[in-house]
């Protein structure tokens, strides 16, 4: 429960993060603007389809290819039998695009040189990105001890590298609606809070599943081994059946 409530706090952040973004770049753009020069580039030594690139690349990582390869991990372990190949496959393919698009800024935008909060945040969400890869190598078999410690590890990495992407992801929005102010990107603030609330509620859907399912079924098939108050809607009192003491209304004990 307490999962769920996390997963939604951070939906919520997460779409007002858009809405915000969205809101300040239609205030920035609702003046009429000088016509844009014919390279918006001119004077940055990088092109702007390298920024587009580190954007896409860091989005497809961590919008698609983590997000979905924890969410098979989850709830696809016990309903398919390729979970894990499936999870193996989209994780390596989260690290590769999350390293080249970290390459680019490191090659390009002499991201070591820079202080900014955006930077900071990517290089400690790569960090984290290859602790996983890393752990992935020592993981231990199930049934050891040691198998508590490496899987707590390996689920608070990932899973704060993911949220922490999707931050990040917002700020550098807004760093690329500052840089290259030719025509609006409210579309881009608008996609990527679709994308975030998506994965949302797949994870709280998926939670519940189970759950939604077993409506259709009585309580007693459910959870054969549960306890009902006597008279409550026709299911056996299992309290006699367990041998629990229960007071008869001519007030001698039954067992």
């Amino acid at each position: 429960m307490g999962g769920a409530v996390l997963v939604n706090f951070f939906v919520v952040i997460a779409l007002l993060l858009g809405w915000f973004g969205a809101t300040a770049v239609v205030a920035q753009t609702s003046a009429p603007a000088p016509a844009p020069a014919e390279d918006p580039n001119e004077g940055n030594p990088c092109s702007i389809g390298w920024y587009k690139a580190h954007g896409w690349l860091l989005w497809l990582a961590f919008g698609v290819f983590f997000p979905v390869g924890i969410l098979l991990s989850r709830y696809g372990q016990y309903r398919l039998k390729w979970w894990f190949e499936a999870h193996l496959v989209l994780q390596i393919l989260g690290v590769i695009t999350s390293t080249i698009g970290v390459a680019i800024s490191l090659k390009k935008f002499d991201a070591l040189n820079d202080q900014m909060t955006h930077t900071k945040l990517g290089v400690a969400i790569m960090v984290l990105v290859w602790v996983q890869v890393v752990l992935s190598f020592i993981r231990p078999k199930r049934g050891q001890v040691s198998r508590v410690p490496w899987f707590f590890i390996h689920w608070l990495f990932g899973t704060a590298a993911v949220l922490l992407a999707w931050y990040n992801i917002f700020k550098g929005l807004d760093l690329y609606v500052e840089g290259w102010t030719v025509g609006t990107q409210k579309d881009l603030y608008v996609l990527f809070s679709l994308n975030v609330a998506i994965l949302g509620f797949a994870y709280l859907f998926l939670d519940r599943f189970n759950h939604l399912m077993n409506q259709a079924k009585e309580q007693s098939v459910v959870h054969p081994n549960a306890r009902y108050p006597l008279g409550t809607e026709g299911k056996p009192n299992n309290l006699h059946e367990s041998g629990v003491q229960v007071q008869s209304t001519n007030g001698t004990n039954n067992v």
